[in-house]
């Protein structure tokens, strides 16, 4: 029991919404599109977790975990201050001893708006909906996609240079309002990313989320994520993209280790 509840926590980290998993252009995230401009990003995702964080966030070793999704992320300037945004996602999960399962992952919709902001920084507030998709009765909260979420956050970014390297900074700070007696989240994250030459940018993403307490069915949780990768411009409405992602500290909650791959077409 102890190995299947922890790997009902695992998709806390993968399987709640993709915007801990589609690291954003410089000016994407934060940034609102400009009015009529839109971009779309096709993400394929890998993730695997053998080992589970305990209560006191120790490692020991846990069913193994894999989960194959794939994300449909577009966003569009309704106007110069409001974004619409919109992230279906189709999911594999399979779980050692356990169950798999194919179908609708979470569907995202919501906007953002720009509060406040100059030409090299930008004060944004984002609201989203998670809809569930496939369920799976015996991980409902976490791997089952059963309960609707709202996500409220406040984003904050900042463009700059470095020794002659353009670079900008995002920080996050939410709160997520979960359904059907599973705790409600906290979310602090950071984005980081560097253009080493015109076309290619590197990014680093640190995802940070608490749970507020525990839920009718799991304890309380915590845990911390970092994605880490570059954006490859092909031409000015292309650009692929390649990078990493592990878990790198939690309780109750899997270590995952897993890798993505992204195709944006911007219009």
């Amino acid at each position: 029991m102890r190995k299947r509840h922890a790997v009902g926590l695992a998709a806390i980290a993968t399987g709640v919404g993709v915007g801990a998993l589609l690291p954003a252009a410089a000016h994407a995230d934060g940034w609102t599109m400009p009015a009529g401009q839109g971009r779309t990003i096709v993400t394929a995702l890998y993730s695997h977790a053998g080992d589970s964080y305990d209560s006191h966030g120790t490692l020991y070793n846990a069913n193994n975990y894999n989960q194959y999704t794939v994300y449909v992320s577009t966003e569009y300037g309704l106007t110069d201050n409001l974004s619409l945004l919109a992230t279906p996602s189709l999911r594999r999960v399979t779980v050692q001893n356990g169950r798999d399962s194919f179908g609708l992952g979470y569907t995202e919709l919501g906007a953002r708006y720009k509060v406040a902001g100059g030409g090299d920084w930008v004060v944004s507030l984002r609201s989203t909906v998670f809809i569930p998709g496939k369920r799976r009765d015996d991980i409902p909260a976490q791997i089952g996609s059963t309960d609707v979420q709202e996500d409220t956050r406040v984003e904050v970014g900042k463009s700059f240079k470095i020794l002659g390297i353009e670079g900008y900074s995002i920080a996050e700070a939410g709160y997520r309002f979960r359904s059907r007696g599973e705790p409600n989240e906290v979310h602090a994250d950071l984005q980081i990313g560097l253009h080493a030459t015109k076309k290619l940018m590197f990014q680093v993403n640190n995802y940070n989320t608490w749970s507020d307490g525990a839920g009718s069915r799991y304890p309380s949780y915590r845990y911390s994520s970092v994605y880490a990768g570059a954006v490859y411009d092909v031409t000015p409405h292309l650009a692929l993209q390649l990078g990493g992602l592990a878990t790198v500290t939690g309780r109750n909650a899997l270590r995952e280790r897993g890798v993505y791959t992204g195709v944006w077409v911007r219009f």
